[in-house]
């Protein structure tokens, strides 16, 4: 606890009074502390006597903190929310309950703007709303721990033997429901605590959205966790944005420098910098795309050669490489290096995985 409420006051010290830019600069020095905290067994854990689970949720819960610490920071220097730059009220959106654990993050202009609005009562239909949402996200709970009985998804990637000895279609299929029982914790925890925000009348990001039904870079970025991309918007892509004198290279350099704080926010890992590096060449390369397609020779070449439904063909052929990329990048961020590496060289020499995502 003691620790909870003094990384917010150390840091509301440090930054309150501070220009954006040195403000960034002492943020991203924290992160690499808190990296070092995280060591399993280091000297951190050790001067606490704390198990190894206890350590993780305690280094999981200043991961979280550091992130609302800096979004209260960048709000505050703007003139917007300056009046609101109150310690107390800092404290209160750091340690905030339901979201304090386990997310999702909401940014500080919006608790703000939450908390001053006028004061509503529970009534009945609120109530209802908050009890079947919580019914909802139990029934997947448990749907999700009744599966893990008979999938073994998340203990087999600590046998990379077993993995290795998959055929391709059962490490295919391992790759997919990878990715689908990461979505369903985070659906189970986002909406759960969203909906006890709800009650709160605390306006917070929703559950994601299934990724069995994304197929682009960007969508999954913007709609898997709302309010990490919504910080990474606001905080960091727009600002630099907005400074470059080339728009290209300003939109490439904003791109890369959210990626990069999302290596360091996750870890600074071997699996986590491939994760990174490769959502990265997939948004690029997806921009990239999205721009020969705005463009009227493109739509002129499509309506001369092309039919409507080939179009979409053609589309679908070029955006599944993507896709590919994409799932590929999950599994090093899911499974670790070992186990990306083992997807990899399936890939490498099987066609299967290829023609499956054609199709």
């Amino acid at each position: 606890m003691l620790c909870a409420i003094l990384q917010p006051s150390f840091l509301h010290i440090l930054t309150h009074i501070c220009s954006k830019n040195t403000a960034w600069t002492i943020h991203i020095l924290y992160l690499f502390v808190i990296h070092i905290l995280k060591t399993p067994n280091g000297t951190f854990q050790s001067w606490l006597g704390i198990t190894d689970e206890k350590h993780y949720i305690l280094t999981l819960l200043m991961c979280w903190i550091h992130l609302r610490s800096i979004s209260h920071n960048m709000d505050s220097i703007d003139d917007q929310f300056s009046n609101s730059n109150n310690f107390i009220q800092k404290l209160a959106y750091c340690l905030y309950l339901p979201t304090l654990f386990l997310g999702p993050l909401i940014l500080y202009h919006e608790f703000v703007e939450s908390i001053n609005q006028p004061h509503e009562y529970w009534n009945y239909q609120r109530l209802l709303t908050f009890i079947l949402n919580l019914v909802r996200y139990m029934f997947w709970l448990y749907v999700t721990e009744l599966l893990l009985h008979f999938i073994y998804t998340n203990a087999i990637q600590y046998h990379s033997q077993v993995v290795q000895n998959l055929n391709s279609w059962a490490l295919y299929g391992l790759g997919y429901c990878m990715g689908q029982f990461f979505f369903n914790k985070y659906v189970v925890i986002y909406g759960t605590c969203s909906s006890l925000c709800y009650l709160d009348n605390i306006k917070a990001p929703s559950q994601p959205k299934c990724i069995a039904r994304i197929h682009l870079y960007s969508d999954m970025w913007k709609h898997f966790d709302r309010g990490l991309y919504k910080f990474l918007i606001r905080y960091i892509y727009v600002p630099i944005q907005k400074s470059q004198k080339y728009r290209y290279f300003g939109k490439l350099f904003a791109s890369f420098t959210c990626f990069t704080f999302v290596f360091i926010w996750h870890g600074i890992q071997m699996n986590i910098f491939i994760w990174t590096l490769l959502n990265f060449i997939g948004i690029i390369i997806e921009n990239i795309g999205v721009s020969i397609g705005k463009s009227k020779q493109y739509h002129k070449i499509l309506n001369m050669y092309l039919s409507s439904r080939n179009t979409k063909r053609l589309h679908c052929m070029l955006a599944s490489p993507l896709l590919a990329i994409s799932a590929i990048s999950n599994f090093y961020f899911l499974g670790g290096r070992e186990i990306g590496n083992i997807f990899i060289q399936n890939i490498l020499y099987d066609g299967k995985f290829i023609i499956s995502y054609f199709v």
